[in-house]
């Protein structure tokens, strides 16, 4: 049976019910009490920011003058929002300056030169082209989002580009139009294309479209560039152009021009947004993907950068960006941003290329000094060791185009008299006749009866000659071809490059490049083909692609 409390016993009250209820209070207190704090302190924060207890931050911005418009009319409307930065006010300054110029200021070693401006805290530049050509590590925060975009094309008058689409002509054939005649496009009275090429990033763009055509590569590559054909092509856009002040007074005169057929210059390269706002031009651009100004927003992480700086360049560029903005870059010509910076090639790349610009090489002149002694008529596959050679001399000489030079000597011992080569056919360009020539002299080459040779001798006055008989405008070289060298000449190793460093001219650079087929090569040969800038190749066979590939990549590399 159940037991009851005793009558008037007082009943106690429990304490974990009253502790819960204090708990509750309690943490609903700091709840609240904590919001308000926030609150006041945000509001505190807000008045500081909005009187700028912090001063007035400035931004400025270094911008490619053919965008200064639309980026001016939006700093404009940026400042008018009166923007505050942490406690500071805001406040954006443009200066335009040309992508050129401010490029060579970053990557120079030298104090600043106060003529291009303050340094910036947000730079825009024409194009992806030119950030990456300023490219010093640390000196670029992120990724740089383009703000608006233009494609590169040619300005021409109209017939021209008339012409020009119903040929399809492509980047690539841009070259031979140079050298060559517009009458392979209908035009013959015009004669051959006289391109412009002044200094600036629209010809640097279309030279590397020209080259990525040429080479099949996009965006064009380190191996690409400095192939025979590539530097070609881009050597004769450059010595084919016609002398011009800058772009903007080629654009001028061209669509001054009464008689576009006479006028000095038949085009210039330049973003369709320049060629529209000038009358008497249309734009010609090829139908393959091509190069493009996309006006990339880079913000710059540099001692002269504070951290509210660096805020506020990424809040304007993001204002640049917005949608709202937009229009100001479409009313002025531009296209609207695109989501991404366009690929261009790497810095090695464009640095090869503004070279090649700069100082034109019409190709490679090439002088072969192949081994003819007994050894190379050791079979090697289903030929000798110099059938192989010759193959390969011919195959390659298939694929240089004719501005570039070919010349044969043989050498053994004794070949003629006590002279241990012979000029099979002098050195010249590769006109049908010479290509000719050539190939009869190479069908008649047979292995000689002698197994020493005479390397040292023969490199030394092939070298002799190459600085006498220089090609101007083309990289001068020897080719060796060995499977030695026997040499039993009196001429040491270091008396030959004793000779060699004798005969140099600096006006008249060869580079002797060698190739050693299963034979026992030198130091002293390696080491003439360091001092003059070639490549030294040992490989085992000849009867193998890579002798080919190694022929060719010397006969037409400049």
């Amino acid at each position: 049976m159940g037991t009851h409390r005793a009558a008037g016993g007082s009943r106690g009250v429990s304490r974990g019910p009253i502790v819960a209820v204090v708990a509750v209070l309690v943490l609903a207190l700091a709840v609240v009490g904590w919001t308000w704090f926030q609150e006041r302190a945000k509001e505190r924060d807000n008045a500081a920011a909005a009187s700028c207890v912090g001063g007035t931050v400035t931004l400025n911005v270094t911008v490619d003058p053919s965008i200064l418009t639309p980026v001016k009319a939006a700093a404009d409307s940026y400042n008018n929002t009166t923007p505050h930065v942490r406690d500071h006010c805001a406040q954006v300054k443009v200066n335009p300056q040309s992508s050129a110029a401010m490029v060579a200021a970053f990557t120079s070693t030298t104090p600043w030169d106060p003529a291009l401006g303050p340094q910036p805290g947000l730079w825009i530049p024409d194009s992806t082209r030119s950030v990456e050509l300023m490219r010093v590590p640390g000196l670029i925060g992120g990724t740089p989002a383009p703000i608006a975009v233009s494609p590169i094309a040619l300005a021409v008058p109209d017939a021209l580009r008339q012409a020009m689409e119903t040929a399809q002509v492509h980047w690539a054939d841009l070259a031979k139009l140079q050298q060559g005649s517009l009458s392979d496009i209908g035009l013959a009275s015009w004669g051959g294309l006289k391109l412009a090429m002044p200094s600036g990033d629209s010809a640097l763009a279309v030279a590397t479209a020209v080259g990525s055509g040429v080479s099949g590569t996009d965006p064009l590559d380190a191996n690409a560039v400095r192939s025979g054909q590539v530097s070609s092509a881009i050597s004769l856009l450059a010595a084919g152009a016609p002398p011009v002040k800058d772009a903007a007074t080629a654009l001028t005169d061209l669509a001054a021009a009464t008689d576009p057929v006479a006028a000095p210059v038949h085009a210039v390269p330049a973003t369709e947004q320049q060629i529209r706002a000038r009358n008497g031009l249309t734009a010609f651009r090829p139908a393959e993907n091509g190069p493009v100004d996309d006006y990339p927003a880079a913000a710059i992480t540099a001692a002269w950068v504070d951290q509210t700086q660096a805020a506020v360049a990424g809040l304007f560029a993001d204002f640049l960006r917005a949608p709202e903005q937009s229009k100001l870059f479409t009313d002025n010509g531009f296209g609207a941003a695109p989501p991404n910076a366009a690929s261009v090639p790497e810095k090695s790349v464009l640095s090869q290329v503004q070279q090649v610009l700069s100082h034109p090489v019409l190709g490679v002149s090439s002088t072969v000094l192949l081994d003819t002694s007994s050894s190379m008529g050791i079979a090697d596959g289903t030929m000798t060791r110099l059938a192989n050679a010759v193959a390969a001399l011919q195959s390659t000489m298939g694929v240089m185009p004719p501005q570039f030079g070919l010349g044969i000597w043989e050498y053994s011992k004794n070949l003629d008299g006590a002279t241990p080569y012979k000029v099979v056919t002098p050195t010249a360009p590769l006109t049908d006749a010479q290509r000719g020539a050539i190939a009869q002299s190479l069908g008649t080459l047979t292995p000689g009866t002698a197994k020493p040779d005479r390397t040292y001798p023969t490199v030394e006055a092939a070298y002799r000659n190459a600085v006498g008989n220089y090609a101007a405008a083309r990289s001068n070289t020897i080719l060796l071809i060995t499977d030695g060298p026997e040499d039993d000449s009196p001429v040491t190793g270091d008396q030959l490059l004793a000779d060699i460093a004798a005969a140099t001219d600096p006006a008249h650079p060869v580079r002797v490049d060698v190739i050693v087929i299963d034979g026992p090569g030198t130091q002293t040969l390696q080491t003439l083909t360091q001092r003059t800038g070639g490549t030294y190749t040992k490989l085992a066979s000849s009867n193998d692609l890579a002798f080919g590939t190694a022929v060719s990549k010397a006969l037409t590399t400049p």
